[in-house]
């Protein structure tokens, strides 16, 4: 009887009001686990990428090498090559 005397005492209102935040937490809690996934996704794939650049970078860091040790052979020099810079400007008029 006394928990039925307490309920009437609760107005509307409070009672709406609680259940939209339990609705808006219950939301909020899916949406984050939602991003924690799709960012563990995100973090294996930039690993994966990286782990293919340094493979990359340290074939043509061999490549190099060996081009050097060829020239040498032969007698020659090896000559890296340069990066290529173009500076383009458009004038209007």
């Amino acid at each position: 009887m006394a928990d039925a005397e307490a309920k009437d005492l609760i107005p509307e209102s409070v009672l709406k009001k609680r259940k939209r935040e339990e609705q808006w937490a219950l939301e909020k809690k899916g949406k984050l686990e939602e991003k924690r996934k799709k960012n563990r996704e995100n973090r294996k794939l930039i690993f994966k990428r990286a782990e293919q650049y340094a493979k990359e970078y340290a074939n043509q860091e061999k490549e190099l090498i060996q081009l050097k040790r060829e020239a040498r052979m032969k007698g020659g020099f090896y000559v890296c090559p340069e990066a290529k810079l173009l500076f383009i400007i458009r004038i209007r008029g």
